[in-house]
């Protein structure tokens, strides 16, 4: 299994640490990236993923890239998109531009959404 884990972590710490302080816009992407975390994290909470498994099965041995607040793993049919401030990630189907539960099959908002775990919860 990859450790997709810590190149995600370390990204999102140098997206927070690094660039957020020297760039209105990304302060602006921080804040409001926050806002939502605070109102959806009780719901995120509830489908906690290890982003290790989630990446080994929809975007296998990608290595993932930044892409403004988001830290995209790129595979054939799926993209596992991941906000490196509030640690949620989707599943995105590019062939039908939905976003996917765990199984694949399209979802609403809200069982899209999955809260990626602590490394000590993995």
């Amino acid at each position: 299994m990859s450790d997709n884990k810590s190149h995600y972590s370390s990204n999102s710490k140098n997206y927070i640490n690094n660039v957020v302080p020297q760039s209105e816009i990304d302060l602006k992407h921080y804040k409001d990236s926050k806002k939502k975390e605070e109102i959806h994290n009780e719901s995120w909470s509830k489908q906690k993923v290890n982003i290790n498994e989630v990446v080994d099965k929809f975007a296998p041995n990608s290595t993932g890239y930044v892409n403004g607040y988001k830290f995209i793993y790129e595979g054939d049919k799926y993209q596992i998109v991941t906000d490196m401030v509030a640690g949620y990630l989707r599943i995105k189907n590019k062939k039908t531009n939905q976003y996917v539960k765990l199984d694949g099959k399209p979802g609403s908002r809200e069982e899209t959404h999955f809260k990626i775990k602590k490394k000590e919860e993995m």
